[in-house]
């Protein structure tokens, strides 16, 4: 809401809408006068009055920021058609758990098919990983895989490996899907890895944008798919 505040009062004193600014300020003006002199009529022309109504303008442009800021924020821009498809919904998700908007995003996306979710985090992210779980209380949810390095690609891995080898009974490989959103750089590499290890679908939960600043916001993740292109020999 602190952003959202800031973005409204801007919009009051943006310099880039001076003459607009200055034609409503003199409009203001008179109703301003106008109004002023009804409330020191109805007040009368005592400094504790005219103190009282000052603070009461105040108080009425604090509201008309608040206001507006408040509508600015249930604003959300559209969806961004970045080219690409989403997945399809699946039936289990591999989430890297860092922030709580993508992942929620990723997994509110496959339901109501969703019926299994693994969550891969750290130490410092573990917190997180529970409160997913109490979020989502009828979606199955394992106990969350604690990282040791976030910076080993290996580590990542050999956890998700782990994952695809004992997926449920009567799952395959295509079952679930594997979301490298999220952590490092290092453990999307290993995530990604491990999925290409097992020809596993990918996804990714980009992070919404308004105006080119970040919203905090996440769009709907897409799927990513590498074809393997096989060159034509000659003879």
């Amino acid at each position: 809401m602190k952003n959202y505040f800031f973005q409204a009062a801007k919009i009051f004193f943006n310099p880039e809408t001076l003459l607009p600014f200055i034609i409503g300020t003199i409009f203001l003006s008179v109703l301003g006068n106008a109004l002023t002199q009804i409330l020191f009529n109805v007040f009368g022309t005592t400094t504790i009055a005219a103190v009282g109504i000052a603070f009461g303008s105040v108080l009425i442009f604090m509201f008309s920021v608040w206001f507006l800021a408040k509508s600015l924020s249930k604003i959300r821009s559209p969806e961004i058609d970045l080219g690409k498809l989403p997945p399809k919904k699946h039936k289990g998700l591999i989430l890297l758990v860092s922030r709580d908007e993508p992942c929620k995003k990723a997994i509110e996306y496959h339901l109501p098919e969703l019926e299994y979710c693994w969550l891969i985090c750290s130490s410092q992210s573990l917190n997180l990983a529970k409160k997913l779980k109490q979020d989502f209380p009828k979606l199955k949810i394992a106990e969350p895989i604690v990282v040791n390095d976030i910076y080993d690609p290996l580590e990542f891995y050999q956890e998700v490996k782990k994952i695809y080898n004992y997926l449920p009974s009567g799952w395959i490989i295509e079952d679930a899907i594997a979301d490298f959103t999220g952590m490092t750089a290092q453990g999307s590499v290993g995530v990604v890895l491990a999925s290409l290890s097992v020809q596993s679908p990918l996804q990714y939960t980009p992070a919404e944008s308004f105006d080119g600043q970040p919203s905090g916001y996440s769009l709907n993740p897409i799927e990513i798919t590498l074809k393997q292109q096989f060159r034509r020999g000659t003879n």
